[in-house]
């Protein structure tokens, strides 16, 4: 019971909002009743292509994310896999049938062309990786794309379509710099109650292109380097790829997207087994995450 109190003790702290610790408990409600959990609407005629950006921690996770794709409700075109060039990589993705994408070839830089420190930490890479992201719209060739990050699998279906919908899937994390980084990129509120930051986004590259348009015209410089700008000496994670985009098409779509339950575990990688230990193990996941911050190694 005291564990539980703190819980709730935390999480209206870390919102300061009665309004918005009423949306968390919403949404702990709705996980508790499997809201979302089981899909009945979804498109598997839909074709998507899939981008996966990964560094060397994560190789050994790859293989499972790759072979854990059959659970996307949708019918996968291509996959793309965006890393520094490495033998290893490149030699995984000549086997498995994957496109390797050279990260600096994306948007011509890498992320020495981003300076992001914060108390002698090097964040430059993290949000490096977040420009990969929004910028899958340069090189896949379906119209939408599922971006993974490349230390999370799944273990059951997961759906990113419904009813010509758009499926953004919430979690029970707040970060607030987050929401500030969204009000000073464009001016307006996130309308979101809910973090959309869950590992995953769908793409759709036309959505894309307005959202960064609008950027360019309100910062009068480069989408990336607005997107850069959110940086700060004092804070660790400023931005997330993932919310800006979702509220971004919530605020001005809101017909052309719905948000679901996050149902996701995180997992120490020393209990990292084979695919369908893993749907066994945690059947009452869509996904789990294998973070290399969580240790276990």
């Amino acid at each position: 019971m005291k564990k539980y109190i703190e819980i709730l003790v935390n999480q209206y702290l870390s919102r300061e909002s009665l309004r918005l610790f009423l949306w968390w408990l919403a949404l702990r409600f709705m996980k508790a009743l499997r809201v979302g959990f089981s899909y009945r609407n979804y498109d598997k005629s839909r074709k998507i292509d899939v981008v996966i950006p990964t560094i060397s921690k994560d190789f050994e996770i790859l293989a499972l994310v790759i072979q854990s794709l059959k659970f996307v409700c949708q019918s996968i075109n291509k996959i793309y896999i965006i890393a520094p060039k490495d033998p290893y990589i490149e030699k995984f993705c000549v086997e498995n049938k994957l496109i390797f994408v050279e990260e600096v070839s994306v948007l011509g830089i890498g992320k020495t062309y981003i300076t992001y420190r914060v108390d002698g930490k090097d964040r430059s890479g993290w949000l490096f990786q977040q420009l990969l992201k929004l910028s899958g719209d340069r090189f896949v060739e379906m119209e939408d794309y599922l971006v993974v990050d490349s230390d999370t699998v799944y273990v059951n279906r997961n759906n990113f379509v419904r009813n010509d919908q758009y499926v953004f899937y919430a979690n029970e994390e707040w970060h607030q710099p987050y929401f500030e980084s969204f009000n000073r990129l464009f001016g307006y509120e996130a309308p979101a109650k809910w973090s959309l930051t869950s590992h995953m986004m769908i793409f759709n590259k036309t959505l894309l292109g307005q959202m960064k348009q609008e950027l360019e015209q309100r910062s009068k410089q480069a989408w990336f380097d607005a997107f850069i700008s959110t940086s700060s000496a004092t804070e660790l994670s400023c931005v997330s790829e993932y919310q800006i985009y979702a509220n971004w098409v919530l605020r001005n779509h809101p017909g052309k997207a719905c948000v679901r339950p996050f149902y996701n575990r995180n997992v120490l990688r020393s209990n990292m087994s084979s695919l369908d230990q893993l749907c066994a193990t945690y059947a009452s996941q869509h996904s789990v995450s294998f973070h290399s911050h969580l240790g276990g190694k």
